[in-house]
């Protein structure tokens, strides 16, 4: 992603913004080509701004998924998002976005890098990878308040930049959120190492087109994450894809669920799944956005996941150790084996909250 990356604004009149920014052109010269995004978005605006978000808050978001409400929540932990281009206005936006609905501030919360680690930034992302940006810094605060967020800009959208930056994220977070996608190619499993930091819980989204696979998703150390759609009576089956890896091998771990899901003895996508409608982002040139994809439930994913402190792999998620929620007439190839719900706080994240909220860091 940001693969079809949904974006509409709730102003009255209504300012409708389709956007379908990564089904990426692979050239066809080399197994691990140079690969552009495709940036189609479908703008038709009627006169008023966007003033006021609409859809799930915050709040209904922690109600939903029975998330921690703690201030403190993340303490400690730093979830890293990986993401193509430069957004120079995302620390701006995020204050505006909690503000907006009372979430604790980010005093010095967010760190912006480029793919080295520096502050040699790209050039500016087109709007989709703008709003994509906003998207998952804005709810990855949202959910995990306390933790640090590492923002890792990738020069271009191209496969050599974006695990360029997913190296460095690798190295210094304990959870990375990857809300965007390539078309799977032959020579993906060569990329293996990029997504092999030990102790560390990476997250990608699947492709938003029904019956898609899409790399990294389909790597067996990443987390694949689906779209479900929550509803009064519980998730059901939202617009994702999924499906079987046409190159990637299935883990040992997940081996049983990949032949289970029809893949043989390949890696079946997603493994699980979360919302992917109704999602507010806040963007200064654009006002309040309704957002939504497989690219929130991927930030969203690592959020959770960081405010627990648990590792959180398809091994974990496989041997039952990571709780999922049901998802009514979910199947493995579209919401993998179940939704989002609470994650047991590990012992020493219980002991960080603990002493956070007497004011003792540890």
């Amino acid at each position: 992603m940001p693969k079809h990356l949904k974006v509409r604004s709730t102003a009255a009149g209504s300012l409708v913004l389709a956007v379908a920014l990564a089904g990426l052109a692979l050239s066809t010269a080399g197994s691990k080509s140079v690969s552009e995004p495709l940036a189609q978005p479908s703008v038709t605006s009627a006169p008023g701004a966007p003033t006021q978000p609409g859809e799930f808050s915050p709040a209904m978001i922690q109600a939903a998924y029975g998330l921690s409400t703690s201030p403190y929540a993340g303490v400690g932990q730093t979830i890293a998002i990986v993401d193509a281009f430069d957004n120079p206005n995302v620390a701006n936006d995020l204050t505006a976005f909690d503000t907006y609905w009372g979430l604790p501030a980010c005093n010095a919360c967010l760190t912006k890098v480029d793919q080295n680690g520096g502050t040699d930034y790209p050039s500016q992302a087109p709007f989709a990878w703008s709003i994509e940006i906003a998207l998952d810094v804005e709810w990855a605060h949202a959910i995990a308040p306390d933790a640090q967020i590492l923002l890792v800009e990738a020069a271009n959208s191209s496969t050599t930049n974006l695990l360029a930056a997913e190296q460095y994220a690798g190295a210094h977070a304990g959870y990375v959120s990857n809300s965007w996608g390539f078309p799977e190619f032959s020579g993906e499993t060569a990329d293996a190492s990029f997504f092999s930091d030990p102790g560390v819980s990476y997250f990608a989204a699947v492709d938003d087109a029904p019956d898609q696979t899409q790399y990294p998703a389909t790597d067996p150390s990443v987390v694949s994450i689906g779209a479900d759609q929550l509803t009064a009576t519980g998730p059901v089956p939202g617009t994702g894809g999924g499906g079987c890896s046409a190159y990637e091998p299935a883990s040992s771990a997940f081996a049983l669920v990949a032949s289970q899901a029809g893949c043989s003895d390949n890696q079946s996508t997603p493994e699980v799944s979360a919302d992917v409608v109704g999602i507010p982002v806040f963007d200064a040139a654009s006002g309040w956005l309704d957002t939504g994809g497989t690219s929130f439930a991927t930030a969203l994913w690592a959020a959770a996941a960081a405010d627990s402190g648990q590792l959180v792999t398809n091994a974990t998620i496989a041997s039952g150790s990571i709780p999922l929620h049901p998802v009514t007439a979910g199947t493995l190839l579209r919401t993998g084996l179940g939704g989002l719900t609470a994650i047991p706080v590990s012992f020493s994240e219980q002991a960080s909250l603990d002493f956070a909220q007497i004011g003792i860091t540890i």
